[in-house]
């Protein structure tokens, strides 16, 4: 079964109020006047420019800010970062070529919004089950970008680098309908976070749509839509769960996807190294802060969608096993293997899905010795 389509835009997640606009066009002309976005701050200092999709609130937002703050702090007045949040300078899939032509110094890159350009970083997005522990998903990350070049050379095509990565909340499906097991999922319209994991529902005799993310709480809302699998502190977030309050938790299966800030190289280059180690220095020290606040997540959006009338369930073991066992799961990874082909051997290809698959198991071996 192909995936439908929905290409009408239904809904829009944020509305900025008309001071905002008029602020972000005054700024945006004096980066066409000046030549960058701001000026700097203090004599000798350091102004870069970030763009993301998120707002400074909830799981992304906090991870984000941590990191941009803990630059500063570190930085002690030698170096600032100026954050468009929530699209207010770019679209979430303009960001990768807005790192790239320098329209903003730095920018968050989620590698699912650039399946063709970023086609070989999406072999990360094909294994369903990580490590639990926020600490060992990054040692995953980072083991997995130290030792397959392939991954930062992909990036570096678009004139950029890897500067900071976090990850979300496990994977959830909310519906419209009451749902209480795997096979609920059958035959009800359902929205994913990745074309990959599209594929994977249709595993499961769902029928996998497509839509743009803005245009999903109206579509849940008028029932074009039935449920949405994605992490579920996305789904709290911008009130899915009000629309779609049946919730079925997979606490075992990770979003695969790394969510990275990335630096255009030209600008890296330019910065003294003295600043250059201060980001990266931020990174690690912003990584190993998020993990303290990042293990209460879980249970806490749990228990507020339970506050607010939800119906929350838990996958079971034995559906966690059926969906791993899924013809599906194997059929994604071929098809990839396919996909790079025109840029790689086939067996090159194969290595690096055998690379990651023994990183994320050692990632996991972690948790189980942590136990």
């Amino acid at each position: 079964m192909k995936p439908l389509f929905f290409t009408a835009t239904f809904f829009s997640t944020v509305k900025k109020s008309p001071a905002t606009q008029v602020a972000t066009g005054i700024l945006i002309l004096l980066a066409v006047a000046l030549g960058r976005p701001f000026p700097c701050f203090g004599e000798g200092a350091v102004t870069l420019t970030y763009a993301t999709n998120t707002a400074p609130v909830g799981l992304r937002g906090m991870a984000e800010k941590a990191f941009v703050d803990e630059v500063e702090r570190l930085g002690q007045g030698k170096i600032h970062i100026r954050v468009f949040w929530e699209q207010s300078y770019l679209k979430d899939k303009e960001i990768l070529e807005g790192v790239k032509d320098g329209t903003v110094d730095m920018g968050h890159v989620n590698i699912n919004y650039y399946p063709s350009r970023l086609v070989v970083n999406g072999a990360i997005t094909l294994f369903q089950q990580g490590p639990a522990d926020y600490t060992n998903r990054m040692w995953v990350y980072d083991t997995i970008y130290d030792n397959i070049p392939q991954l930062n050379d992909e990036f570096l095509k678009y004139r950029q680098k890897i500067v900071y990565t976090y990850s979300v909340l496990p994977i959830a499906g909310a519906f419209t309908e009451p749902v209480s097991s795997l096979s609920d999922f059958r035959h009800r319209r359902i929205r994913a976070s990745s074309r990959w994991l599209l594929k994977v529902l249709e595993g499961v005799g769902a029928v996998p749509v497509s839509l743009p993310w803005a245009d999903t709480y109206m579509a849940l809302k008028t029932n074009a839509l039935e449920g949405i699998y994605t992490n579920i502190d996305a789904i709290h977030r911008v009130g899915l769960d009000t629309v779609a309050p049946n919730i079925l938790v997979f606490k075992e299966f990770w979003n695969p996807v790394p969510f990275h800030v990335t630096i255009n190289i030209d600008t890296w280059n330019r910065l003294p190294q003295e600043l250059q180690e201060i980001i990266l220095t931020a990174s690690a020290n912003s990584k190993r802060h998020f993990a303290t606040l990042y293990k209460p997540m879980l249970d806490e959006t749990v228990a507020a969608q339970r506050a607010a009338g939800c119906s929350i369930a838990f996958a079971s073991k034995e559906e966690v096993d059926t969906w791993l066992k899924l013809p599906e799961v194997i059929k994604i990874k071929q098809l990839w293997v396919k996909e790079v082909s025109p840029l790689m051997p086939k067996m090159e290809a194969r290595r690096i899905l055998e690379k990651i698959q023994s990183i994320v198991a050692e990632g996991m071996a972690k948790d189980a010795e942590a136990l």
